[in-house]
């Protein structure tokens, strides 16, 4: 027994062995599970849509049939006139048909969505035609014949009464309803109102006295004004659309498709499967699924639009999203399935444990007999044997191993046809001596080996048909190949550039080996140089995304606490202010709260240049000071690198100014020393920072090695910007690739490779040189050379415009000229009693409120009479500026400032458009704004 192989009990060996049985049963559940999960929401998406568009239908139906109902109204008129007339014995009158013809003008007045409402009567069934002729009257009789025929239209709130076309009494419109006796409903037709064609659905109903017709009652509806009520019904946000049974779309979102026949076909780019047809053809609804040209999934549900039972004339077809429809139904599908994996779970734990008490124990006496027959003991009868059932036949099985050898030539002529089929496989099979030493190679192995003859190969080593550096990575890979053999029975490796004497070059050839019970190791290789470039280009653009993701966070989170700190901050500074004004100067108070001062104008500065780092930036270029290049980045990359890091920073004076990106150049600034400090030698190290005017030499001794990536600006003025670090150093062929994406020397998981192409992409944007130089051991240098502008230096007048910004200040509140009535809106309490006391110890009248509703309701009590508003921009239900928009809608004179502590989207130039007549950035300071607010009324004054 090889005391390096872990040793099993049978039973644990047995469990073991039918785990993966119980693994495959949980699977198959799984699989069941989801499965019946999806049957089920497909059947409640089924449901819902069906019912969805079966209202749709109904609610269209009734549209139309109250509309119908003029028609139907007058053609019961005329009945009931009709019918009364015949039971007293005398024929219609014209005072009927002026009765008739007041309810026509009655219904097109009060029912001016209809195109018109119209009576034609069979002749001289209204009483005789001949004397409605002799009064020249076309409300009562139509010229010519004097038949009575009338259409009356409603336009513009006035309604017109006119006769039909003389042959009226052969178009389908009336002819359909004469033959049939019953309601006929034509189908989209052309038809001249008041001269202008117009797209028509008619609806026409018989007037009838028992079985005599006495005309024909219409009313015409605009096929285009009714799509405008079908454009309002959009279930689930999608259109519908209406189908009649000839195929012919009577509406369709597409005004272009309007009275068109629909498409019928195979493809995305038909309306309706050929399978469809017979269901569009019948009015029958259904449902199924449609998959558009883009890939989308769309599930297509119909429903009858009947304007009585059982017409079955038209279908409203409704084509909605698969995934609105599914987003009810999640939750259920997620119930169904944690429940089927419950029970998966329960299932294969207790046929787990009836395994355990039903096979266990015969095997152990089973394992017994097995152990005896190792030792040598075969004078001792297997136990068992007389059983039926599976462990009788493992013992029976057992004594008769005794006569297998028998039929070992059989299992010969059995390796000989695995061989024949091992001989066409696509990968590369060996068969190896426990030395390495080929015994069997299929026709792939030969070819990965270079070779053609397989007696060339057989009896040597596979190492000796490679180069040398192939041969020297298989001869690292053996220890972990026997370790692996030894104790798993089974290896897999790879090995890169796979490289033949005879120059067959593969890019990855993967290895597996695994003991043979002959005693033997089977090797099998295969190419896998594919599947690893596909794998290397899906990490690349993993990490690309990830990096992405975490710069965004850095900043929505920086601007979020800036916002918060900053309204702390105003509060702590101006209160500190408050202390300056009101103690003596002598004082010790007086010097605490000087410190205090001067700290929060620290925090204050330190909050600035995180934010901004923290920016998202387009790349805007601006004429900056080149020393605030520097300036800007140093607090926050003091914050970067840890103490025991020494951070120098030296900057000549008087340089000229630069036309450069500060936060991009921060970035720079950043990735340079980022990588600098992780090239340290230990836990302690220097990291020096250099800002020159150019041009300077870039000489090193012999011994180091230095690579231009970006050429210098040599003849134009420039400034040259150094970081030094005293690290590892690089060796001289990583130079050229150290600004490549992706490349790093820092290990796997410990770099992303994009900092310092990051450097490179900006540097170049800003049309400035690049060079590194580095010695292994000593450490690295790299410069950077940016084209200045000629002209004075703009840091004195960029340090004075920074003072006079928002910082606190110590200078006593001076008396208001004027006392105003102002209120403050803040949603943090700190803040609004801050601006009270400053704006009270200047003798003003002050409100503060916390909420933009309740500053509303106060600005709208015309009583207090406030004279500014100064308001925070970000706040719960109401932003800053859509106050101000508020304010100024109802007191234009209103004096508004607006404050915040960070937003992206406002600045100066928003807040003044937006109606602020001052703009300040938390923290502010009290005095200013104080200052600023007097100096507004003063000019509005």
């Amino acid at each position: 027994m090889d005391p390096r192989m872990i040793r099993f009990s049978l039973p644990v060996r047995l469990l073991l062995a039918i785990l993966p049985a119980a693994g495959v049963m949980l699977g198959g559940m799984i699989l069941v599970t989801l499965h019946l999960s999806q049957r089920v929401v497909e059947r409640f998406i089924n449901d819902y849509g069906r019912d969805t568009a079966q209202r749709e239908a109904l609610a269209i139906s009734a549209g139309i049939q109250e509309e119908m109902t003029l028609a139907e109204g007058a053609a019961r008129l005329v009945s009931a006139l009709a019918a009364t007339r015949e039971r007293e014995g005398v024929a219609p009158t014209l005072a009927d048909r002026r009765q008739i013809t007041e309810y026509l003008r009655q219904a097109a007045a009060l029912h001016p969505e209809a195109v018109g409402i119209w009576f034609f009567a069979e002749p001289d069934a209204l009483g005789p035609d001949a004397a409605a002729l002799a009064l020249r009257d076309s409300l009562v009789g139509m010229a010519g014949t004097g038949r009575y025929a009338l259409y009356a239209t409603s336009q513009e709130g006035a309604v017109r009464l006119q006769s039909p076309p003389p042959d009226f009494d052969a178009q389908d419109y009336y002819t359909r309803a004469q033959r049939s006796h019953r309601l006929a409903i034509l189908p989209v037709h052309i038809f001249p109102i008041q001269g202008v064609p117009t797209a028509l659905v008619s609806h026409a109903f018989p007037a009838m006295v028992g079985d005599r017709l006495i005309g024909v009652a219409g009313v015409d509806l605009d096929q285009r004004q009714r799509a405008h009520v079908y454009e309002g019904h959009h279930p689930f946000g999608a259109p519908i659309a209406i189908i009649n049974t000839s195929g012919v779309w009577g509406y369709h979102p597409d005004p272009a498709r309007l009275g068109t026949a629909a498409t019928f076909g195979d493809g995305p780019d038909y309306q309706f499967t050929p399978g469809e047809r017979v269901f569009v053809n019948q009015a029958q609804p259904y449902s199924l699924e449609r998959r558009l040209p883009d890939g989308s999934r769309l599930r297509r549900f119909t429903w009858p639009v009947d304007l009585f039972p059982g017409e079955g004339r038209r279908l409203l077809i409704m084509d909605v999203p698969l995934d609105r429809l599914a987003r009810p139904f999640a939750g259920i599908r997620t119930a169904i399935l944690m429940a089927g994996l419950l029970c998966a779970l329960l299932l294969s734990g207790l046929m787990v444990l009836a395994v355990r008490l039903i096979v266990a124990r015969p095997l152990k006496r089973l394992q017994a007999g097995v152990d005896c027959l190792k030792r040598g003991e075969y004078d001792h009868p297997l136990l068992d044997q007389n059983c039926p059932d599976v462990i009788g036949d493992l013992a029976r099985g057992l004594e008769d191993f005794r006569r297998t050898l028998v039929e070992r030539d059989h299992l010969r002529r059995d390796l000989q046809r695995v061989a024949a089929c091992i001989e066409v496989a696509h990968d590369a099979i060996y068969m190896m001596s426990r030395d390495y030493t080929v015994l069997y190679a299929n026709s792939q192995a030969l070819t990965l080996v270079g070779v053609t003859d397989r007696e060339t190969l057989l009896g040597r080593r596979i190492s000796q048909f490679v180069t040398p550096e192939t041969a020297a990575s298989l001869a690292g890979l053996r220890q972990h190949i026997a370790a692996s053999l030894a104790h798993a029975g089974v290896w897999t490796g790879q090995v890169d550039n796979w490289t033949t004497l005879t120059g067959h070059r593969i890019e990855a050839v993967e290895f597996t080996a695994s003991n043979d019970p002959g005693g033997d190791i089977l090797v099998v290789a295969r190419d896998v140089s594919e599947r690893d470039r596909v794998e290397r280009e899906r990490q690349i653009l993993q990490r690309q995304i990830l990096q992405q993701d975490k710069l965004e966070t850095v900043g929505r989170l920086a601007g979020g606490v800036a916002h918060d700190f900053n309204n702390l901050l105003g509060a702590i500074l101006g209160y500190a202010g408050f202390l300056v004004a009101d103690l003596p100067a002598d004082s010790p108070a007086r010097g605490y709260a000087d410190r205090i001062l001067a700290v929060g104008a620290s925090a204050k500065e330190l909050v600035r240049q995180i934010l901004g780092f923290a920016r998202t930036d387009a790349g805007v270029q601006e004429v900056v000071p080149a020393r605030a290049i520097v300036d800007d980045a140093q607090v926050v990359l003091r914050s970067t690198v840890p103490a025991t890091t020494r951070l120098t920073c030296m900057t000549e004076e008087g340089l000229p100014p630069v036309r450069a990106n500060q936060t991009q150049m921060m970035q720079v600034l950043m990735n340079l020393v980022i990588n600098a400090h992780d090239a340290r030698r230990g836990e302690t190290g220097d990291i020096t920072i250099r800002l020159n005017r150019g041009p300077l030499p870039f000489t090193f001794p012999d011994d180091w090695a230095v690579a231009d990536i970006l050429p210098a600006p040599v003849d134009a003025p420039h400034v040259v910007l150094e970081v030094t670090d005293q690290g590892t150093g690089l060796a001289p062929d990583h130079l050229s690739r150290m600004f490549e994406p992706f490349f790093t020397t820092k290990g796997q998981d410990k770099g992303t490779g994009l900092g310092l192409a990051n450097v490179h992409s900006i540097v170049k944007a800003h049309g400035g040189g690049l060079a590194v130089a580095s010695k292994l051991g000593a450490g690295t240098v790299i410069r950077i050379t940016l084209p200045s502008l000629s002209g004075p230096s703009i840091t004195a007048g960029r340090a004075a415009a920074g003072s006079s910004g928002s910082a606190a200040t110590a200078s006593p509140l001076n008396p208001a000229p004027a006392r105003l009535r102002v209120l403050v809106v803040d949603d943090t309490e700190a803040m609004g009693e801050l601006l009270r006391e400053g704006l009270t110890r200047r003798g003003h009248d002050v409100t503060v409120c916390g909420e933009p509703q309740a500053a509303l309701a106060l600005l709208a009590d015309q009583s207090r009479g406030y004279n500014a508003l100064i308001t925070d921009q970000t706040m719960p239900g109401m932003t800053g500026l859509s106050l101000i928009h508020a304010a100024k809608g109802r007191n234009p004179g209103l004096i508004c400032v607006l404050c915040t502590g960070y937003s992206a989207n406002v600045d100066e130039a928003t807040a003044r458009a937006g109606g602020a007549d001052a703009f300040f950035i938390k923290p502010l300071s009290v005095k200013v704004l104080i200052d600023r607010l007097d100096t507004l009324y003063g000019t509005r004054g």
